[in-house]
């Protein structure tokens, strides 16, 4: 009776061993891109949501090069209007002064839901597409949904 009592509690001891042993720590959460900058994985921007603020702007820095071609489509799941430019880096920073007299913008469009851009990069350049919600009451959430880089 003894040795049927000391190996059951060794079995229970070792049933809970191995369960414990098994288990995995919980996976920890990956981090979050910067949601300004778009990693390159063989595309141009990964399909994603951007929260922008009302009355703020959101810049998203593209991985394209001169002579690429950026296609894809801008939308608002909620129906609700928004404005994107697509600029260089020295657009960019007169955007970012107000100097709309010398910005130049390669590609906009202007208190719409959604957008479809079809546009080949001009030159070589750090390139940025800008979400503005300028003037706006509410937040909006902007998906961004680029093709493949289509090289020329």
């Amino acid at each position: 009776m003894l040795a049927v009592i000391v190996a059951l509690v060794l079995w229970i001891i070792f049933n809970h061993i191995l369960v414990a042993g098994s288990k995995t720590k919980p996976a920890t959460a990956l981090p979050q891109p910067n949601p300004r900058v778009i990693l390159r994985t063989g595309i141009v921007t990964i399909p994603r949501t951007h929260h922008v603020k009302s009355g703020q702007d959101e810049y998203i820095l593209l991985n394209v090069q001169q002579g690429d071609r950026l296609k894809g489509h801008l939308d608002e799941p909620s129906n609700q209007t928004f404005d994107y430019y697509i600029v260089d880096e020295k657009n960019l920073v007169y955007f970012k002064k107000g100097d709309l007299t010398k910005f130049k913008p390669l590609d906009e469009g202007q208190d719409d839901p959604a957008y479809e851009i079809d546009k080949q990069i001009p030159h070589q350049a750090r390139w940025y597409l800008i979400l503005d919600c300028s003037g706006k009451k509410t937040d909006r959430e902007v998906r961004v949904d680029f093709e493949e880089v289509k090289r020329s």
